[in-house]
Formats: structure tokens, C-alpha cells, sequence
């Protein structure tokens, strides 16, 4: 029987310990020239000369919010449909969160929803790419700039995502990107800020290093520019950068990342063709001016599927299926925050994730989709 994970990293082994020797070998295990590579790298694959590098997706987004000047005491409408990651940094930083509904045919924040929201405490909407899907970005970014406020978005899962032929990252006032350990561009764990204003990218690269810009102190190896800390600190930072190891695996990985995201959206597309008109397991909604990166895949199963079984009976058979995440707003946590969120609801309780990666081909997921039918016939009989 052949196994099929919902997760599996690319890693050229061979090449990025190659990569780590050198690292280990020039003493400079910290942020240097190997994070320098790899910004530059990115900035292209991107299009882009705003972003910086950081330790973590929640790293960033913690930045974004401070970029948007959220303090405490202010709102921040977000998503409940996510990572606790994404959530959990507005209430560190002391806000509020305020939760918005999702369009529960794609697992995205509904631009409708919005505007009855916000308030004059209100700094920043952050939305999330679910599975790679775009947000309809537009219309947020319209409500936003109608309001005053920021559009930080998540995109976590979209690394790859096309909105209108570009690269997610240049419609939000501020994208986050996750490279953690299971994403499909991965430094072991990473992440980074793009800003859609040139002018907070210096304040984005000092907030990450202690208020210190290392782009003007330091050179590309690491090195000092003249004396250490002679300079003066206008904005309190936190340390959130990035080092060399994690670095050299993004550089080796980013050498195969249209490859790795290309095999997504095939594998993705293949799904969507496979199941379209199906009733029972339904494919999220995609947009013409959308082209997603499937980090995952998600499908939406009719009310008399019990999805735990159905979990637990292709995992017998081979396929891993999950929820990967689950609706935040029912978390202690954000008990000041609690509203009813029936598209959430619905969606949370029956979204299931597939295997779609680079590791699968079109077979693969031929086969998939044919034990997913079956598996949900004879769950149902």
C-alpha cells in the first residue's frame, strides 16, 4: 500500500550540508552574508525590494502590527479561520482582537463583512490566504484605505500565490510569509515582511535587531561598519532576525521553489478538475484573477460526512488528511472577543485538508481522489 503524507519538506540534503560547512567554517553562525543572499534572492523572486527577513511568520506579523501602530488599547479585526499564531500576537502586543466572518466557499475573509466592524480604535485588518488562495485583496485593501487603517495580510500558505498575475505581497500594506518546517519553501523556520511603503522598510529592519538597522552598521559578511552600538536607538526593537543557518536552507531550497510550487498548483488544479460538480466533497472557490500555491488543499464535506471517520479511514488506507488548523475565536484566550461567526463555524467544522505536494504526481492524486470517493461511499452506507 502506498503511503501518501500530508506534509513532506524538500531538502537537497547533500547541498545544504555542503552550505552549513561553510557556515560553521567562517564563524559567523549569526545573521551575515548567507541572510544577505537570500534576501536579495527572494526580493527577485518576488519583485520586490521591500522585504526582510525574520525568525518566524509571527515575527512579522508582530512587526506588521507595530508598523500599523497598533497599541494597547486599540482594535485589530482579524480572521478566526487560522493559525493561533496569527491571532495571538495582537492580544501580546495589548489590543483587542475583533473577529470578521469568512466566505465559507474559499476559508478567506468576506470583504462585505467588514465595515460594521470598525471603529475609531480600529488600526489593522489582517486577512489570511487559506491553502494559497488569495483574499481578494482589492476590495479589502479599498475598505481599508476608505477607513484609515492597515491591511496586514497573512500568507502563511502562499508562498507562489499569484493575485492579478503578481505576487501576493504587493497589494497589503504589509504580507508575512511563514518558511517554517513544513511549508512547501522552507528555512527550517523562518519567515518575512514585505511593505508596500519604501519608507517602513529601514523602521522594519531595525525593529527586527534591537532598533538597530544592521543594513547600515554591518556589511554583507556580518562585520561591524566602524564602532560597535555608537549609534543612537530612535525605536525600541526586539531581536526577530534571521541567521546563517537557516538562511543556507532557504538558498539551496529557493534553487527548486518554482519547481516545488508549480507541482503544488498542478496537483491543486487536478483536484479541482476531479471533483468539480461534486456534491459531497467540495473544492474551495477560486477567483479567475487568482493562481494559488496549494501550500495544502483544502474541500469543504457535505453535512452527513463524519469527518473524524473519514480521517481515521483513509489514514488506514494510506492517505494523511487533517484540519491543519481549527476557528480561534472558542479559545479562553479571546473570551473578551467572543461573537457568533456561523460562516467560521460551518467551514471549521467541515474543511479537511489533502495531500497535494510536490511529492505527489498526477497518478497520486488520481489515486487519492478515487479512495476519497469511495471512503466517503462507504462511510456513508
Amino acid at each position: 500500500m502506498k503511503n501518501y503524507p500530508l506534509f513532506k519538506v524538500h531538502l537537497e540534503t547533500e547541498d545544504v550540508l555542503s552550505r552549513l560547512r561553510e557556515v560553521f567554517n567562517s564563524g559567523i553562525i549569526n545573521e551575515g552574508k548567507q541572510v544577505t543572499e537570500l534576501t536579495e534572492r527572494l526580493c527577485a523572486n518576488l519583485e520586490t525590494e521591500n522585504l526582510v527577513l525574520v525568525n518566524s511568520c509571527t515575527s512579522a506579523i508582530a512587526m506588521a502590527l507595530k508598523l500599523s501602530g497598533v497599541e494597547p488599547g486599540d482594535e485589530v479585526i482579524s480572521t478566526s479561520m487560522t493559525c493561533v499564531a496569527t491571532n495571538s500576537v495582537i492580544s501580546w502586543l495589548g489590543a483587542k482582537v475583533v473577529w470578521s466572518d469568512i466566505d465559507s466557499q474559499t476559508g478567506n475573509l468576506d470583504p462585505n463583512l467588514i465595515q460594521d466592524k470598525i471603529t475609531n480604535k480600529t488600526k489593522a485588518i489582517i486577512c489570511v490566504d487559506w491553502s494559497g488562495i488569495p483574499c481578494k485583496l482589492k476590495e479589502l485593501q479599498e475598505v481599508c484605505r476608505k477607513n484609515g487603517v492597515k491591511l496586514i495580510q497573512d500568507a502563511a500558505h502562499a508562498f507562489g500565490s499569484l493575485y492579478e498575475g503578481k505576487a501576493v505581497c504587493h497589494y497589503a500594506d504589509y504580507t508575512c510569509y511563514s518558511f517554517q518546517a513544513i511549508k512547501h519553501f522552507t528555512t527550517g523556520d523562518g519567515g518575512a515582511i514585505v511593505c508596500l511603503d519604501d519608507a517602513d522598510v529601514p523602521r522594519a529592519r531595525a525593529m527586527k535587531w534591537y532598533g538597530f538597522d544592521r543594513k547600515t552598521l554591518k556589511d554583507k559578511e556580518g562585520n561591524w561598519k566602524g564602532r560597535r552600538w555608537n549609534v543612537d536607538i530612535e525605536e525600541i526593537g526586539t531581536k526577530f532576525n534571521m541567521n546563517n543557518i537557516s538562511a543556507v536552507m532557504g538558498i539551496s531550497n529557493l534553487e527548486h521553489a518554482d519547481k516545488i510550487v508549480n507541482q503544488h498548483k498542478s496537483n491543486g488544479a487536478m483536484y479541482n478538475k476531479l471533483l468539480e460538480g461534486n456534491k459531497e466533497i467540495i473544492p474551495l472557490k477560486v477567483e479567475k484573477n487568482m493562481d494559488p500555491a496549494y501550500w495544502i488543499y483544502t474541500v469543504v464535506l457535505s453535512e452527513n460526512i463524519d469527518r473524524e471517520k473519514l480521517i481515521e479511514e483513509l489514514k488506514l488506507k494510506g492517505v494523511h488528511t487533517d484540519t491543519v488548523h481549527v476557528p480561534n475565536h472558542p479559545y479562553d484566550c479571546f473570551s473578551e472577543s467572543f461573537c457568533k461567526l456561523p460562516q467560521t463555524d460551518f467551514f471549521g467544522s467541515r474543511q479537511l485538508c489533502l495531500p497535494c505536494g510536490w511529492w505527489l504526481d498526477e497518478q497520486d492524486i488520481k489515486n487519492i481522489y478515487n479512495i476519497l470517493v469511495e471512503t466517503v461511499e462507504h462511510i456513508k452506507s
